[in-house]
Formats: C-alpha cells, structure tokens, sequence
C-alpha cells in the first residue's frame, strides 16, 4: 500500500514546475491528482469485489505490478494529457491493493483482533502521506520530479517480488469454475460514482451549470437501475446482502461523515495558517504533517484499546473526542491563537486515528470471510465519497476568505458533520443480548434440550441446501 500510495500527495507540491516543464497550465495539471480521486473511487468496489471472487493475492499481485508500469509512465509523461492517464493507472492501482491487503489481513485475525491490523495499516496509509509530504519537495527540488516516480517503481518491484515469494494463496482463489464478475453492474456503478463524485467536485468549482445539474440528477437513477441489475445477476458486483446488515451500513455512514469532515478541515488548514496566522510555505507543511504524522502515531493505542474495548466503542469515543479537536480548532481560530490551533490539529489527528480503523473493523466483524474484499471497498468508497463531499462543502465555506471568520464556520461544519457520524457510530455499537461472532458469523445457539436428545436437525427452509442462519445478522 505505502508503495502505492506515497507519490500521490508528493506531486501536489510539484504541480508548478510539472506544468510549466510539460508545457502546460496549473490547472490542467491538477487534474493528475484530481483524477487520481475520482479513478480511486470508482474502481475501489470493483476491485474488491475482483478479490473476492478470484483471490486477494492475485489482484494484490496485479495491483503492484500495475504501480510498478505506472510508476515507470508518469516518470515518462511527455505531456500533461499522459500525465493525466498515467496517474489515473496509477490511482487503479493503489485501489487495487488497499482492499485486498485489508482482506488478506482480516483472514488470518479472529475477529476480537482485527483492530490491531487494521490500525497498522491505516498508518502505513497515513504515513504515506506524510512521506509524501515531507520528502516530495526535497526529492523534487534535488533531482527532480521523474526520479522521484522511478524510485516508487522500484520500491514497487521490491514489494511485488516479496508478494511472490511470502504471499500465501487465498481460501477464496478458485479453481476453473470460478464466477464471473457482473460486468453490467461493474458499468453501471462505475457510471453511478463517477456522476456523484465528480458533479459534487464541480459543483463547487462551476456552480449549477448545466453539466453539473445533470450529473446529479442521474445519481438516483444510476442507482436505482444497479440495484435492478443487481437483483438479478448471478455474481452480483455488490453483493445486496451487505446493504442489509446494519453494521456495515452504519459504520459506512460514520466514516462517510467523519471523513467529509476530516478531509474539508484538511483543506482549509493550510489556507487558515497562510493567510490568517502569516506562516510560510515550508512552516505551513510542517504543521500540516504533525496532524498527518499523529494519525500514525495512534496505532499502537488504537490496537491495545480495540482489544480490550471492542471496536464499536473505540470508534464511537474516537469520533467523540475528534468533535472536541474541531471545536478547539474553532476557538484557536476565533482567538487568533496558533498553539491552540496546533494543539486542535494534532489532537484531531489522534482521535481521527482511534476512530477509523475500527469503524472498518465493525463493517467487516458483519461480513462473512469470503466478502471481506466487498466490505473493504464499499467502506473505503463510502469514506472517499464523504471525502468529495467535505472538501466541497469547505471549499465553498471559505472561498477567498482573508480572514478568521469563515474558517472558524467550516470548522464547525466539519464538528457537526463528525458529531453526525458519531451519532452513526452508536448505531453500531455492541447491543445487550447480541449473539457474540465468529469470524464474522453469529454463533448458532444451544438447541432446545428436547431437540438435542432426539437429535433432531432442522431443515433449510429455502430449498438450497444451506443453512441461511448462518448468514451474518448485523
């Protein structure tokens, strides 16, 4: 994942002298990130999807041999137009790998353990970004910025060679008769998610033009037709039990709204420390890391805590405490007072770190092993789109702002976004009275003494030879 991942935020401080060496405009460039964003968001359901059916190694595997070619592509761009489409390969990529190492990870923890990974590799993520960050501009300024894509390909190479050689195969890779992806679904929710994210984004940038108002209003509809298609095929892209249970729709909807928060505040901190708090360019990334870098730093408590509390708790404090951060980023703000504004970032960076990773968790704990993949992705995407969302939202509150006013606002948006996804979060925290979970899988209760004695077995009542009780209930 760090191998996939790490270029995408060293290029945002790049994109002036990639333009201008490429011949192109700032704007035209941006879109190498951009687009990166919406490439990641459509395809993350897809390609978790893609493990499940025929194994997590396996599309892990093309996944970073993809990273690898992409890597080696954007190294080569000779205009912005293939930079552009090298980075979105790119972007492919990375969310090919995010799911399936999150699947592969969840396989081999019991479940009252999977916090611990999933908070390892949450900071693996995060600290990708911080590398990123934090060497993009040295790397660039020294030797450039195409030697700095040859050197992820060949940090690439090295994890696909020992993917080769550790990776064991998957319970879920099959053999000849494997199912096939729904290819019309996989269309149609491409279609879906590429029209909200990107009329969202727009929608921010153009105003209710004509292209934006349409790609909105064929959200629903979008929708609607892949649940349609979705019913009806054989190995559906999403698998509509899923959208039953309630802690994968619950904790989906908790990270959907943390993460809009998180990502709008994200946006509007470096405007607020330039053009309010006078810090410069190389002051401004430094403090923006230290937020960045605790996201990191909380694994180790996020993986004891998860462990001992469970991780509906940990969640459900962790998103509390991150609504505290962004109110005293609030008061910082109004105040005129920068420590206290630092203090508010690196305490939301924490909190932010103790309240994802276990959300995932939740969603997964309600899954069976062989929908691990499905589960990753459909959070992963609900959290991106959130993410759209918040930095559209933010975007809109500052606009061109010059002063601590606005700031203070979208601060207190994102609280009431976050305060909404804690509200979420409880939803799915544990109930008195729950069937305790097994891998996933409620365990079935003791039968009825009578019935044990007589050693009676009760039929499946759908005809399809399984027991659907075993299907998970959350």
């Amino acid at each position: 994942m760090f191998a996939t991942s790490f270029t995408a935020t060293a290029l945002t401080v790049a994109i002036p002298p990639v333009a201008a060496e490429l011949g192109g405009s700032v704007g035209l460039v941006a879109w190498s990130v951009t687009g990166s964003l919406f490439v990641s968001a459509v395809a993350l359901p897809i390609t978790g999807r893609l493990g499940d059916l025929h194994g997590h190694r396996r599309v892990f595997r093309t996944g970073t041999t993809l990273a690898v070619l992409f890597a080696v592509a954007t190294a080569c761009a000779f205009d912005p137009y293939s930079l552009i489409a090298a980075r979105a390969g790119a972007a492919l990529a990375s969310a090919a790998t995010i799911p399936s190492s999150f699947a592969m990870l969840f396989k081999v923890f019991p479940a009252e353990e999977r916090v611990r990974p999933a908070a390892w590799a949450s900071a693996v993520l995060s600290g990708s970004g911080v590398t990123g960050l934090a060497i993009g501009g040295v790397v660039i300024d020294s030797i450039g910025w195409r030697p700095m894509f040859l050197i992820q390909a060949s940090i690439a190479l090295c994890a696909l060679v020992l993917a080769l050689r550790v990776l064991p195969p998957m319970p879920t890779e099959h053999g000849a008769n494997r199912p096939g992806l729904d290819k019309t679904g996989a269309l149609v929710l491409t279609l879906a998610t590429f029209a909200l994210t990107f009329g969202v984004n727009r929608a921010a940038a153009w105003g209710p033009t004509l292209v934006v108002v349409g790609l909105l209003a064929a959200v629903a509809p979008l929708y609607w037709l892949l649940l349609w298609i979705e019913r009806r095929a054989a190995s559906p892209v999403i698998p509509l039990w899923l959208l039953r249970k309630r802690d994968i729709l619950t904790s989906s909807g908790a990270s959907f709204l943390t993460n809009a928060a998180h990502q709008g505040n994200f946006l509007v901190t470096p405007l607020l420390l330039q053009g309010v708090f006078g810090l410069s360019v190389a002051m401004t990334s430094v403090v923006t890391i230290s937020r960045t870098l605790s996201i990191s730093l909380a694994a180790p408590s996020a993986s004891r805590l998860g462990a001992r509390f469970g991780p509906a708790r940990l969640a459900t404090v962790g998103i509390a405490l991150y609504v505290v951060a962004l109110a005293v980023l609030v008061a910082g703000t109004r105040l005129d007072q920068l420590w206290l504004v630092i203090v508010g970032l690196m305490a939301s960076g924490l909190a932010y770190g103790h309240s994802v990773p276990p959300l995932l968790v939740v969603a997964t704990n309600a899954a069976t092993p062989d929908s691990f993949g499905s589960t990753t992705s459909l959070h992963q995407t609900a959290s991106q789109i959130g993410g759209v969302i918040g930095l559209s939202l933010m975007s809109a509150i500052v606009a061109d702002a010059a002063t601590a006013g606005p700031f203070a606002e979208a601060y207190l948006a994102a609280a009431v976004l976050a305060a909404l996804g804690g509200v979420a979060g409880l939803a799915c925290a544990p109930r008195r009275g729950a069937a305790p979970e097994v891998e996933g899988r409620p365990m079935a209760p003791e039968p009825p003494a009578a019935e044990a004695r007589a050693g009676q077995v009760t039929a499946p009542r759908d005809g399809s030879g399984s027991d659907r009780s075993l299907e998970p209930t959350r």
